[in-house]
């Protein structure tokens, strides 16, 4: 019987090192995003529950075709928590975040690291010859950098809404004074 795809990738091609490492930032991130969505606080609270919510189902959906990928090209596709933190390049802090901003900061952080993974995977893909595999770190990519765009928008410095998710919990404002005049 032939190969999944005629390409069949050996167990240790750098694509299929980059779709395991990508399916592994995917779970590590969408818990993250889990995490912040349940224990978000402060004046945005709505706003930050439903959008850390709705990236975390858009990170989520990445999963299943990375993971899909490698079974495709003939590899396993891990799925232990141990594995997913072992291969993931994302990092959280030490500690939770202590604001909705770090909250933000930590995730814009976090896609950063992915966009920079996708990217030499779409590279390898393209050296390897493997256009599906390519395709799907594209789509990835555009998913991050899509997400990582709205983040940067909430810490942009001149908006109204960077004024309110500058305090947190900790802060000294009280809420009267953190919601712009006119809301």
């Amino acid at each position: 019987m032939g190969s999944r795809v005629a390409m069949k990738l050996s167990e240790k091609s750098p694509v299929i090192e980059y779709l395991r490492r990508e399916q592994a930032n995917a779970v590590r991130l969408y818990l993250q995003y889990k995490g912040y969505h349940w224990n978000v606080a402060g004046p945005l609270f709505h706003d930050l529950h439903l959008l850390f919510d709705e990236h975390g189902k858009a990170v989520f959906d990445t999963i299943d075709p990375l993971a899909e990928r490698q079974r495709m090209l003939g590899a396993v596709a891990e799925y232990s928590l141990e594995a997913m933190l072992h291969e993931s390049t994302i990092r959280e802090g030490s500690s939770k975040p202590r604001s909705a901003r770090e909250m933000v900061e930590r995730l814009a952080e976090a896609h950063r690291t992915a966009i920079q993974g996708i990217k030499l995977g779409f590279r390898s893909a393209e050296q390897h010859n493997d256009p599906g595999s390519a395709d799907l770190f594209a789509r990835c990519v555009q998913e991050h950098e899509k997400m990582l765009w709205f983040l940067e928008e909430l810490l942009e410095g001149e908006s109204p809404l960077a004024e309110r998710i500058a305090l947190g919990p900790n802060s000294s404002k009280s809420r009267a004074e953190a919601i712009p005049s006119g809301r």
